[in-house]
């Protein structure tokens, strides 16, 4: 049943996935699902440094470093010096990442509004306590 479960899981985020990665190219903005967690996790945190903006996508510091300079070679984001740690760097998104995100949130909004109305609310918000709670059990194992 547990594997069952999380099967489900995986299969409706891949489904999302598939949803906003379609309405993202229809607008003709050329970035991946990663980029754009990466890019909703600065605009929520402002200045993080790389192993903060990891754990915020639950990705290895390897993987987003990749990512990271993808991103910083299109424009999006940038590394600067934390002032208060030499051997970090913050990553900050740039004027244009900043413009790209609030286009790409507008877009998405109207996915979630959509869904919205084919959906029952209420049994989503028993959906979001029960995953909370399986998800924190799971955690500490």
């Amino acid at each position: 049943m547990v594997q069952k479960f999380i099967q489900t899981i995986l299969q409706t985020q891949s489904y999302y996935r598939q949803i906003i990665h379609r309405e993202i190219r229809e607008h003709n903005i050329d970035v991946t699902f990663e980029m754009l967690h990466i890019l909703r996790c600065l605009d929520g945190a402002g200045n993080v440094n790389q192993q903060e903006l990891a754990n915020l996508t639950f990705k290895d510091k390897s993987s987003l470093s990749y990512l990271i300079k993808n991103m910083e070679k299109r424009g999006l984001i940038r590394r600067e010096e934390d002032v208060n740690d030499k051997r970090s760097k913050l990553v900050l998104l740039t004027q244009k990442g900043n413009e790209l995100y609030k286009e790409i949130k507008r877009i998405i909004e109207d996915v979630y509004s959509q869904m919205e109305e084919c959906l029952d609310l209420e049994h989503i918000g028993i959906c979001i306590e029960y995953m909370q709670e399986f998800t924190q059990t799971i955690k500490e194992k």
